[in-house]
């Protein structure tokens, strides 16, 4: 119980910061920042220590130190005071209690814990409290020419880091990607220094997934590089992105060359394996190249359906119907819940029918034989599709996979409805149900 009173006392003491005002704050700075515009006061760390100083008692007055984390109750039990108004908001798939105050907004996560805050008022439009801080920090070491302060900064630096990557993380929540990415990056000068001297690796990967989300290439391209040089690659993960990223600039063989040597450091990396299949599909490049790939990756996922899918398109492409049939079946084998292989049997047949149809189509009018034999072979690979169509129509629920079978057993049925009653009963079924889901022609 004293442990914990002590706890409320000392965050009580942040609490009660908050109730600062802006000129009180503004005020503060003003005075610290006239010390460093002093030529002989300049010259003494402590002189921008203080400045930094003013800086941070000023983000904590609005940001409320050491919030993140705490639960509702506790806020209230520091003091925290009563908000303006509140909401629900969904983020991420959570539902979200939206706190509005006159500086900030706190957003408490289901469990009831602080996981948000954003300062909604901020003292400077056009300064950030934690960078300006972090600047006058890195000036008090400058000029620190003895040493004397270099554990005080660097221990107020590595903290400063932490309340950076908090905002960072703040709005990565909100998905506002362009901030996360910002408050990442102005994270790393606070280990990137002589006085602390370290490689933040980590947030160096993390800068490069925000601004990557944020559809900024060539920043996340710098800092996903950066991450390969330094050797925090995430086990390939991060050649992976790169790749996508040379592919969207049409850097093909680059993209390959990432992968390549991705590959060879992890060669059990699913990531670089299934990135690699697909730049080689996408290009035609060597089928064989394509399979080795696959059968590595289905060495290491032999129960993985997708996998199996991947190698039938391959066949498919190369035009070896029985293999690429072979392996959409094996797929189902696999799970039978995949509905992507069964389909894919029925369009391989289809597909088959309509190169022959192109054939028929390009036949001198009086060869009246190669008509005939080709017109048989057409019905046949019909025929061979409407099986898997239907089981790929019932087995789903996925609509956009219905219609599309429902559109092709309709049109193979239309063809055969004169020969049966069966197939004319199917046509008007398929029919029917286009009709119903808006997808009738």
């Amino acid at each position: 119980m004293k442990q914990f009173l002590l706890t409320v006392a000392m965050l009580a003491v942040a609490l009660t910061a908050g109730a600062q005002n802006k000129d009180q704050l503004l005020s503060n700075i003003s005075k610290a920042e006239s010390a460093t515009l002093n030529a002989k006061k300049a010259t003494n760390p402590n002189t921008w220590i203080k400045y930094g100083d003013a800086f941070m008692d000023a983000y904590n007055a609005l940001f409320g130190d050491q919030w993140i984390g705490i639960s509702k109750t506790e806020a209230m039990l520091l003091g925290g005071g009563k908000p303006v108004s509140q909401e629900q908001v969904e983020l991420n798939g959570m539902v979200y209690t939206l706190e509005h105050y006159d500086v900030r907004d706190l957003y408490y996560n289901p469990n009831g814990v602080l996981d948000v805050v954003i300062i909604t008022t901020p003292l400077y439009e056009d300064k950030d409290l934690l960078v300006e801080a972090r600047e006058a920090y890195l000036k008090a070491a400058e000029v620190d020419a003895k040493g004397s302060k270099t554990k005080v900064i660097a221990e107020t630096l590595s903290s400063l880091r932490d309340k950076f990557v908090n905002d960072a993380m703040s709005y990565y929540t909100l998905g506002d990607m362009s901030k996360a990415a910002y408050y990442f990056e102005q994270a790393l000068p606070c280990y990137d220094n002589p006085v602390v001297n370290k490689v933040d690796s980590m947030i160096v990967y993390y800068t490069g997934v925000a601004y990557n989300a944020a559809g900024n290439n060539d920043k996340a391209r710098e800092y996903f590089e950066k991450c390969i040089s330094i050797g925090y690659d995430q086990n390939g993960d991060v050649a992976s992105i790169l790749a996508d990223i040379c592919m969207k600039n049409g850097e093909t063989e680059l993209a390959k060359k990432y992968l390549n040597d991705a590959f060879a450091k992890y060669p059990s990396s699913q990531s670089v394996l299934v990135s690699l299949i697909n730049i080689y599909m996408e290009t035609k490049d060597d089928p064989q190249k394509i399979l080795d790939l696959i059968h590595s990756a289905q060495k290491n996922e032999p129960d993985n359906a997708s996998l199996v899918y991947a190698e039938g398109n391959v066949y498919f492409n190369l035009g070896d119907v029985d293999n690429a049939v072979k392996c959409y079946y094996r797929s189902v084998e696999i799970d039978p819940n995949y509905v992507f292989g069964v389909y894919a049997v029925g369009n391989t047949y289809y597909e088959q029918a309509v190169k022959i149809s192109e054939e028929i189509n390009a036949l001198d009018i009086n060869d009246i034989e190669g008509y005939e034999r080709l017109m048989g072979e057409l019905e046949k690979y019909l025929e061979l599709a409407i099986d898997p169509f239907e089981k790929a129509f019932a087995m789903t629920e996925d609509r956009e996979i219905k219609i599309a079978a429902a559109s092709y057993l309709k049109e193979i049925y239309f063809r055969f409805r004169t020969k049966d009653t069966k197939y004319a009963e199917a046509y008007e079924k398929y029919n029917n149900y286009l009709s119903e889901n808006g997808a009738a022609e």
